[in-house]
């Protein structure tokens, strides 16, 4: 009997020993095909870092960036970053919703103020919306260098001392009652720089004719609250008047009938020459019918001239690029933007259509939404979205860099 138990025990022992020897033979296959075959085994991961560093050397390759966004998780946000950095137009929110805005300035240190049917407002530094003047306004500019702050409500247009509206000396009491009237009919206005001169153009727009009254502004002497406007020239144009433009040398109206150019010195006015080629074409023409005059543009020595549904160049002679260079777009557009000269902003009903200047192709579109407005076109573009919130525009690498 004991013998019985001495040989199974005996045999117990030598299947174990077996199996052991079985799985140390199989760990020293394993370690032999680690090390001869390489290629089958697990790569340990590399840092994060490593990666997105080698990414940055692809920022301006489009379709390399667009392939490294399909290779993991990891590298989405890199590529991604890139490839936005390339879209000629970056939008930067300013403030939350408000339905409300229908106009605005950029000011410097990141104040800006709003103008709305139930007052004007100024946010700083992106921050809330603080209402400081309530006075129905349909457009606000501000000439900063001449301490002049220009707000059209209905048709009267105010001036007033733009120091009593920000900085550290604002007082909205005091700027209510240092507001003085400089129009009672005025349509809307524009500032610009003329012959040397900061200019201030107010336009009365009547159906059979408009009125352009110009005038220069002198500096405000100190502790003087009238303000320091004084005429310089004062005309009329035979139509209804859509825009104003104010060049160096001559001024651009876009009117009902046509765009037409005045010189201010000599009172000179004559139309833009567009050629008969530059008439509608057959299809737009069926159609749309007539096409509006809505804003130009002086791009190098040419003209821009912008319609409802398309643009093109002319030179002084009349000679148009339609037929060779033109921008075209399906839905009817009544704001434009031009941004230094390289790319052109237009706004359509709900979207915001960015075109190059230099290849005539459509580059970006921005869809906003109904209600989408372009609030502020200088210094810095300022768009009121659909769902109301301020964005303020930036420029990529695909359109130009932006001068901070």
């Amino acid at each position: 009997m004991a013998s019985h138990h001495i040989a199974l025990f005996q045999r117990v022992a030598l299947t174990a020993v077996r199996a052991g020897r079985v799985k140390q033979q199989q760990q020293h296959r394993e370690q032999r095909n680690h090390h001869s075959a390489p290629q089958n085994a697990r790569i340990p991961p590399l840092p994060i870092e490593l990666f997105e560093r080698i990414v940055d050397f692809l920022f301006n390759d489009k379709e390399s960036l667009l392939a490294c966004t399909l290779v993991c998780r990891a590298w989405l946000p890199t590529s991604r970053y890139h490839l936005l950095q390339l879209l000629p137009v970056l939008p930067d929110v300013l403030t939350t919703s408000n339905h409300r805005l229908n106009t605005a300035v950029l000011l410097a240190e990141d104040t800006t103020m709003y103008g709305t049917p139930d007052g004007i407002y100024v946010a700083r530094d992106h921050g809330e919306l603080v209402r400081f003047l309530k006075l129905p306004c349909a457009q606000i500019d501000a000439l900063e260098s001449h301490d002049m702050l220009f707000i059209l409500s209905g048709r009267r247009l105010f001036i007033g001392p733009l120091h009593l509206a920000v900085g550290p000396h604002a007082n909205p009491a005091q700027l209510h009652n240092h507001l003085e009237v400089i129009s009672t009919d005025a349509s809307f206005f524009k500032i610009g720089y003329h012959t040397g001169k900061h200019v201030l153009c107010i336009v009365n727009a009547r159906h059979f004719s408009s009125h352009f009254k110009v005038l220069e502004a002198a500096h405000r002497p100190t502790n003087t609250p009238s303000n320091n406007l004084h005429p310089f020239r004062s005309f009329y144009l035979p139509d209804y008047a859509r825009s104003v433009h104010i060049f160096n040398k001559t001024m651009g109206a876009a009117l009902r009938s046509g765009f037409q150019c005045v010189d201010p010195l000599s009172l000179v006015t004559f139309p833009v020459p567009v050629s008969s080629q530059a008439a509608s074409a057959p299809e737009d023409a069926a159609s749309t019918g007539p096409r509006k005059c809505r804003a130009m543009f002086r791009v190098d020595a040419r003209f821009l001239l912008c319609f409802d549904r398309c643009a093109f160049f002319i030179d002084k002679a009349g000679a148009s690029s339609e037929h060779d260079f033109a921008l075209r777009w399906t839905d009817s557009a009544k704001q434009f933007a031009l941004a230094n000269s390289q790319l052109l902003l237009v706004f359509v009903p709900g979207r915001m259509h960015v075109w190059g200047l230099d290849t005539g192709a459509l580059v970006q579109t921005v869809v906003g939404g109904e209600g989408m407005q372009m609030l502020c076109a200088s210094p810095r573009v300022l768009i009121r979205m659909g769902d109301g919130r301020v964005v303020r525009l930036k420029w990529g690498h695909g359109g130009f860099r932006d001068e901070r």
